[in-house]
């Protein structure tokens, strides 16, 4: 029988980022995990706001190896090429029978360099290289072994696994995701279900699949900054959504797939029993240029059909467990927010499991704000989700909700982007402000300025009509609510319907932000955001610019030095051989 402090069954990245951050911290971590690494897995994209929350994660609990996560760069030098750049989202609208307009796309960047851009993480990749992280922190991994039956006592819990061995730890982490072993032996599966979001998903892995800038005309001049195929891809349509991810759409590029999935609206398109391939081409042949798109595509891999795709938890912790975000609730891949969800979910349960090992007070009442954290945003998320799907319907109402999007999570990230350039500066050495609100609210909705304009938007939409014949008045509202919130600054013209991205997030564009923040937001609000010296930012700026020079040089002179002669030394600084 093994023995532990906590044990996570599990060890996708939400399961290795909590094993990491726990062994780091010198709590003896056990994972089980009935698959084994390299595996596919969905949830692909990153966000800026999780970009920071990854960032902040590795500061805070001495992994260092997490913040690799948040950067593409540092994605690309830490892990390989494997993965995709995103540089920001993008949305095409399509009609049925009708080609792209572009004057109907949007487009919101995501940071530059040194703080970004985000990644398409290649999971198979990625999810591997963190089992190994968590192994080096200290963590011991078990894949290839199924736990069968968990049983709880007043000292702990015990774990059987289905070659007879027994687990035991004080604390059980379920990190397994859909198919919850725990949410599945406890009986917490919330029925009926609470969520508005009703969607269900056909997805696979292709190749073939060009960049949707070549089959649509110029991009550029249509007012869109980055490249399409540089970003998470979105086709919009009445009824449903895609998701376009591809991890070939950088110079150093070696991984040739494309992750395509389709949503659907199950009210809109309800299941149609057909093989899912069959039904993804019914579907994309009404819309002219996604056929296009499509064309020339072949899936790599099975595809995946499911049912309804939400579920969420009656109940997150207990006396003795706790359930990762995955294995508690999901809403929908739109907006990403699954990642966002699981760093906030991680940080949260590493600090409480860290205190509880010390005094060994395991009782569900300790864990309970890590409950209240992920309902609240969990159930706000399923509102702009819901309220995304229904705007679909008419392109102006969808313009509008994007926009309440965009700000909500430029407001969020902002919170942790503070929070991080204030611990460069050392004004937040132990980062406990990441467990507080604002931090604990997602797309900004702990910061009082944003949720007021947050609540107003919600409540504008639930007044559209059944046939939504209010719809471009409800839009109009919208974009003269964001013109006039604090949070929205006015040189975007974000009330311009005309208007449909921001600038982009360069050092420059970042800066003339923060300019525009802190002499015309209220300075609560600006300090929220925005309370760190630019000195502060341009010394990180150099420092990051000189490692990339540093790493490019060393690898030149590695590449002259192997042309030129036989033996090395690298040997005495590599871990492995």
């Amino acid at each position: 029988m093994t023995r532990s402090d906590v044990l996570i069954l599990g060890t996708g990245l939400g399961g290795t980022l909590l094993g990491a951050c726990l062994a780091s911290r010198g709590v003896k971590v056990t994972m089980l995990d009935a698959g084994v690494h390299p595996r596919f897995a969905i949830g692909e994209a990153t966000t800026p706001d999780t970009s920071f929350r990854l960032k902040l994660l590795a500061r805070k609990y001495d992994v260092p190896e997490i913040a690799d996560l948040g950067a593409f760069y540092a994605l690309r030098d830490a892990i390989g090429p494997s993965s995709g750049i995103k540089r920001a989202f993008s949305f095409v609208y399509h009609q049925p029978g009708h080609p792209v307009d572009l004057h109907q796309a949007h487009q919101y960047p995501t940071f530059a360099p040194p703080l970004g851009p985000d990644c398409h993480l290649f999971r198979q990749d990625s999810d591997a290289w963190m089992v190994t992280v968590a192994m080096r922190h200290g963590a011991k991994v078990h894949q290839s072994t199924r736990a069968t039956d968990i049983r709880f006592d007043e000292d702990g819990v015990t774990v059987q696994t289905h070659t007879g061995e027994q687990h035991r730890a004080r604390f059980l982490v379920d990190a397994a995701g859909f198919g919850s072993p725990l949410m599945r032996q406890l009986g917490l599966q919330q029925d009926p279900l609470t969520l508005q979001t009703d969607s269900r998903s056909l997805f696979t892995h292709m190749i073939g699949v060009p960049s949707f800038d070549g089959l649509v005309g110029d991009v550029n001049a249509a007012g869109i900054p980055y490249p399409l195929c540089q970003s998470t891809l979105h086709h919009v349509f009445p009824g449903g959504w895609m998701w376009v991810i591809p991890f070939d759409n950088h110079p150093d590029a070696v991984n040739p797939l494309c992750s395509v999935g389709l949503m659907l609206d199950r009210s809109v398109y309800p299941e149609t029993g057909k093989p899912a391939e069959e039904e993804f081409r019914e579907i994309i042949a009404r819309f002219p240029d996604m056929a296009r798109h499509f064309e020339g595509a072949a899936a790599v891999r099975p595809w995946v059909s499911t049912g309804r795709i939400q579920q969420r938890a009656s109940q997150v912790v207990g006396d003795r467990w706790a359930l990762m975000a995955h294995a508690a609730g999901f809403v929908d891949p739109l907006y990403s927010s699954g990642l966002n969800l699981t760093a906030g979910v991680v940080d949260q349960l590493t600090s409480l499991l860290v205190a509880a090992c010390a005094d060994g007070d395991f009782r569900r009442a300790r864990f309970e704000p890590i409950e209240a954290f992920f309902f609240r945003n969990l159930d706000l998320y399923d509102r702009v989700v819901a309220n995304s799907y229904r705007s679909f319907h008419h392109f102006g109402l969808w313009d509008a909700w994007y926009r309440v999007w965009v700000i909500g999570l430029l407001i969020g990230t902002g919170v942790n982007g503070n929070l991080y350039m204030r611990h460069e500066a050392g004004l937040e050495p132990d980062l406990k402000a990441t467990e507080r609100e604002p931090a604990t609210g997602l797309l900004g909705s702990q910061v009082p300025e944003c949720r007021a304009m947050l609540e107003e938007a919600f409540a504008l939409f639930d007044t559209l009509q059944p046939d939504g014949a209010n719809a471009d008045a409800i839009a109009d509202r919208l974009r003269a609510l964001l013109a006039a919130s604090p949070c929205t600054p006015d040189y975007w013209q974000w009330g311009d319907k005309a208007v449909r991205s921001t600038p982009a997030f360069t050092v420059g564009g970042l800066l003339r932000l923060r300019w525009w923040f802190l002499r015309n937001a209220p300075p609560a609000l600006a300090q929220r955001i925005f309370a760190w010296k630019v000195s502060v930012a341009l010394r990180y700026l150099t420092r990051e610019v000189l490692r990339q020079r540093r790493k490019a040089r060393s690898r030149s002179r590695r590449y002259l030095r192997d042309a030129l002669r036989s033996w090395n030394s690298d040997w005495r600084s590599t871990s492995t051989g």
